[in-house]
């Protein structure tokens, strides 16, 4: 997709100005052309930097849209992970990085120094020979978008962001979980039924995160959620920092899912007591 790799704006009109000088003492018509094609040059290399996709920081964050294998910790790129991953279309960064100040401003910046060094945007990815939507690494989160065209709205890129961060809050902070509580809050005899703690629920298409009031009854959010607890506690955290239309309502209707949403606000509040109660009941 480079144009002419190496090769900066400057430098390149710097190769260019001294044939312009000359041509102008000889014959102006031909400086005419001159500019004509230096004119060329640079819509050519302007398309070049639009092509090229630029790596940002926001809030301190690593926000990165270049493309490589190498993005994936080592391990991955082995069998039987087989880490692959899609450059995302230069049409969606800005839309990416208008989101990611929205996002990353729900978080405390001592928060975020701490637990987040980057994030990569792809257009997609696979692991396992499946299609995953966001994964996330020690410090760096993965998230995949294909334009709102294919269903990767602001809603669900945001919604992801949150899904795949509180794992790793979740792992820096397993002392600040009560487990034992929010076990109590399924149904009696519920085991988190996936081995594979995800992957076979996205691969056998039983992953949906839309809310189910049948399954609210029984402390779960989504079908997503049957899958194992991480993913139980991810689709919690989404949709508190993120909440969709009567999240709320539906809360205070189902008990077990308000004691849930006790348990993880109680977690988050651990981590920094900005993340009140009435801090995510105020989120939009």
């Amino acid at each position: 997709m480079k144009l002419l790799t190496g090769i900066s704006k400057n430098y390149y009109f710097f190769m260019t100005s001294p044939l312009i000088t000359l041509l102008y003492e000889r014959k102006r018509i031909v400086f005419r052309d001159a500019l004509t094609v230096i004119a060329f040059s640079f819509i050519s290399l302007s398309a070049f930097s639009t092509r090229n996709p630029s790596d940002t920081t926001i809030k301190g964050i690593l926000i990165r849209f270049n493309y490589s294998p190498l993005i994936f910790p080592e391990s991955w790129q082995a069998a039987p992970i087989n880490a692959t991953g899609e450059q995302i279309d230069v049409k969606e960064i800005q839309r990416c990085n208008v989101l990611m100040e929205k996002v990353l401003s729900k978080y405390p910046l001592r928060n975020l120094e701490k637990e987040l060094k980057a994030v990569y945007f792809l257009k997609s990815m696979k692991f396992y020979d499946v299609v995953y939507g966001g994964t996330n690494s020690t410090d760096a989160l993965y998230l995949t978008n294909g334009g709102t065209s294919e269903g990767y709205t602001d809603f669900y890129l945001e919604e992801t962001f949150h899904h795949e961060f509180s794992s790793i809050l979740y792992r820096n902070h397993p002392s600040f979980f009560n487990e034992i509580d929010w076990n109590k809050a399924n149904i009696r005899g519920f085991d988190y039924k996936d081995p594979e703690n995800g992957v076979g629920a996205i691969r056998n298409n039983q992953s949906s995160q839309d809310i189910d009031t049948a399954l609210c009854k029984k402390g779960f959010l989504t079908q997503y959620s049957l899958s194992g607890l991480e993913n139980d506690i991810n689709t919690f955290a989404q949709n508190m920092f993120s909440p969709p239309e009567n999240f709320w309502k539906i809360v205070d209707q189902y008990p077990r899912i308000k004691k849930k949403v006790k348990l993880l606000t109680d977690f988050y509040y651990k981590i920094d007591p900005l993340f009140s109660d009435d801090y995510f009941r105020n989120l939009q």
